[in-house]
């Protein structure tokens, strides 16, 4: 598939739907059963990222999917020497970690809001994102649009590039994102009942 046809397929399958601004899903896309889901919040605030974390894995047990939150495994905080892909690698492979579900907030004029088929690598995420610091103590100020966004990538599978691909990802405008708990709680819910739904984990 040329590159002409693979930007077409993603425009047209980055939909809108009832729960979400926009809503992508890899087509085609066969459900694969994952050993190891965790829910990873990117959250300068630790407390944000815990209630991301918690909300989403509580959801996702309701379902009868297993899941364990981020900070298990990836901590909020981490060393210079932590900051390479090396590092990300080894806690995935030691603690088999083979799905990702990522939860953050980002500004619409940010390097990292793009097309899911441009943004496809968990670890050069983790990598560029450092000790999950998403935003500084300013960055609600900025002016226009902010959007909540999750994705969920694949860890076992890998393309030509050795790098995880991206499942699904999709995206809310949020209001007030410093306060709009309700908000959030709604679109955390909304994630975990589509990618449950649509069979994209097993």
């Amino acid at each position: 598939m040329n590159r002409l046809s693979l930007l077409l397929l993603t425009f047209i399958t980055f939909a809108c739907s009832s729960d979400f601004d926009e809503e992508w899903k890899r087509i085609p896309y066969e459900s694969v059963h994952f050993n190891k889901l965790v829910v990873v919040g990117l959250s300068h605030d630790l407390e944000t990222r815990k209630f991301y974390e918690v909300e989403a894995v509580s959801e996702l047990e309701k379902a009868g999917f297993h899941a364990i939150k981020g900070l298990n495994i990836f901590p909020q905080q981490v060393t210079e020497l932590d900051h390479n892909q090396d590092s990300i690698s080894t806690l995935i492979v030691e603690n088999g970690v083979d799905a990702v579900l990522v939860i953050k907030i980002l500004h619409e004029n940010d390097d990292e809001y793009m097309m899911p088929e441009d943004y496809s690598k968990f670890k050069k995420m983790y990598f560029r994102r450092r000790s999950f610091h998403t935003y500084n103590a300013n960055y609600y100020e900025r002016p226009d649009k902010y959007f909540m966004i999750a994705t969920l990538y694949n860890l076992k599978e890998k393309h030509e590039e050795n790098e995880e691909t991206v499942i699904w990802r999709a995206s809310s405008v949020i209001l007030n994102p410093a306060e709009n708990l309700e908000f959030k709680k709604e679109f955390i819910d909304n994630t975990v009942e589509h990618i449950t739904e649509q069979h994209l984990i097993e």
